[in-house]
């Protein structure tokens, strides 16, 4: 049994600016849970270490540069030369996941803590991957947090997180929560769904529907996160957070909630219900328009290509050799956004180079 067998793991999912970061940092601020800024380390090295039984010294440091390589790791300002010296001194016929939660354990969040009862990960990608995770740990739990389509669009474009194609991103949008729904419906006890709308109108009602679930006590606390603003900016970067998540500097504020009604055209809206179809009303959402003309499926056909071959390529990769993998995992999404950029909004490239 290794130091943090007894600690379970739970996963925060859902679609890019659907309040995976909210939630993620309002779990943050409890005491009892650690859970690091997004960083997918736990699917990408696995199919390296999955089988290993033996943590020589060896492996332990190529276990380490390869941690340090993934997208984002850098953000959580770990001191690396701690975490090697926990790993030599830990039970070297660990398992990837003790292995795993030992990373976990080395975050330092700057929020107070008191004794770690739960370990949470979050990342948008594992969506479509719970299957998976639950390889690595058989007893964790999911968060599904979704978002009205029209307003995770709108979102999304306003960041260029995604190619600013509505029918692309509602056909993400529904392939995620038929992915997740298919999941959830086999292990129904470790899958919880929440809306972020509910959560930002009635975050206490919501919060504590949450902790119930993972196990934890409520606290109202949390709700204090936005106090820890200048610690979020050095975490990132003050034009970082001012452009991609200021929300986490201020109080909960339900003011965006169906902002898409008076920003979207009628013609997107329509491309948008088209393409959600049956699953606008599953997630509890409810499509403006029902029927559509040729028009709009002529319209919205490109998007949906362009999505169903994103979706084929994420399996294909899946299939590569781990170094090419990884290496395509952790430098094309950077290749896309700023190919599309160079070429449909250059000045939006040079605001986002001098963030860096």
């Amino acid at each position: 049994m290794g130091k943090f067998s007894n600690i379970p793991v739970f996963f925060i999912v859902g679609r890019p600016r659907s309040g995976t970061t909210l939630l993620r940092t309002l779990f943050d601020a409890h005491p009892d849970v650690c859970i690091p800024p997004e960083c997918k380390f736990i699917l990408d090295l696995y199919p390296r270490y999955k089988k290993t039984k033996n943590w020589t010294d060896q492996r332990i440091d190529e276990f380490i540069e390869e941690l340090q390589e993934q997208w984002y790791f850098d953000t959580w300002k770990m001191d690396v030369s701690i975490l090697r010296k926990e790993l030599l001194k830990m039970d070297r016929a660990n398992s990837y996941a003790e292995v795993s939660k030992l990373v976990y354990s080395n975050y330092n969040s700057f929020f107070d803590k008191n004794e770690i009862r739960i370990f949470g990960d979050k990342n948008p990608g594992y969506t479509i991957y719970t299957e998976r995770l639950l390889k690595i740990f058989p007893n964790a739990k999911f968060i599904h947090i979704m978002r009205d389509y029209r307003d995770n669009f709108l979102s999304i474009k306003k960041v260029d997180f995604e190619l600013p194609i509505i029918s692309t991103t509602v056909t993400k949008w529904k392939y995620f929560v038929r992915s997740y729904n298919r999941a959830a419906a086999k292990n129904p006890d470790s899958y919880i769904t929440i809306r972020m709308e509910d959560l930002i109108t009635g975050p206490e009602k919501q919060y504590g529907k949450l902790c119930e679930f993972l196990g934890i006590p409520y606290t109202e606390e949390v709700f204090d996160f936005y106090k820890k603003k200048d610690e979020v900016i050095r975490q990132y970067s003050e034009a970082f957070i001012m452009k991609y998540q200021k929300s986490l500097t201020e109080k909960i504020n339900p003011g965006k909630v169906g902002e898409w009604r008076s920003e979207l055209s009628g013609r997107k809206v329509k491309i948008a219900d088209a393409c959600a179809g049956k699953y606008a009303g599953i997630a509890g959402y409810e499509r403006k328009y029902k029927n559509f003309n040729p028009g709009i499926y002529i319209l919205a056909l490109p998007g949906i290509i362009l999505a169903v071959t994103l979706k084929m390529l994420t399996i294909i990769i899946d299939r590569f050799p781990y170094r090419l993998r990884i290496f395509i995992l952790n430098n094309g999404p950077f290749f896309m956004a700023n190919t599309f950029l160079r070429i449909f909004n250059p000045k939006k490239l040079k605001e986002l180079e001098k963030m860096k």
